[in-house]
Parts: C-alpha cells; structure tokens; sequence
C-alpha cells in the first residue's frame, strides 16, 4: 500500500525522526500544536501499518511511537522511567523460545527492572 504524504504527515514523521526515542500522541501535539489530534492519531496508524514507525506500549505511558533506523528493544526503569534502547540477536532470542512451528515475523522485547543510579 502506497500512503501520501501530505505536509501535516511529514511534519509528524519529521517530528519522530528528531525525536531519537519513543513519544505520545501529546508530545507530538505538543511540538506540532495547529495539527489536530485526530489527524495526529489516524496519521500514527498509516505509519504503523506501512511500517514507517513502530508502536511501543512500554507500560503505564500508554501507546507510545518512534521511529526506528535500527531495530532495538527497551528497558524501563521503573523508578526514573527513563528507556534505554538495546540490540539482541534475533536469532538466538528465536532459538531461546523454541518455538520451531512458528513464524517468527517480529521480536520485541521489553525489560522492566530498576537502574542503578
């Protein structure tokens, strides 16, 4: 599916990419305030489903959406919230669930603990 981009789509996926993690729907209206949220939200979804951005629900945020260049996975802290962003290799994460009888078309992996600072 071919989307168009119109000027309110690229200034949202413009806003992601200099964004460099995850953001909600409300600090992309934050940055982009005369873009309604609805057109914010249905804009989220076209992206989602050509796979221009990932959607991520990291826990008590909600929804949240960023822009990948290099698939990662994340870890919450559950006392500063803050979200490191760390890589794992697909392949033995797939060995590790010994799921043979499965396609395996996406790995995303959430780790919550508390960081040491």
């Amino acid at each position: 599916m071919t989307i168009r981009l119109t000027d309110k789509r690229k200034q949202i996926l413009q806003v992601l990419k200099r964004q460099h993690g995850t953001m909600s729907v409300k600090d992309i209206h934050n940055k982009l305030p005369k873009i309604d949220q609805v057109t914010i939200y249905r804009s989220l979804d076209l992206f989602v489903k050509n796979k221009l951005i990932k959607e991520v629900h990291l826990g008590k945020e909600g929804m949240l959406y960023e822009y990948q260049t290099e698939p990662h996975h994340h870890a919450i802290c559950d006392d500063c919230r803050k979200v490191r962003h760390f890589t794992a290799p697909d392949e033995k994460i797939k060995k590790l669930l010994g799921l043979e009888d499965f396609e395996v078309e996406e790995i995303e992996v959430i780790v919550k603990g508390v960081c040491k600072k």
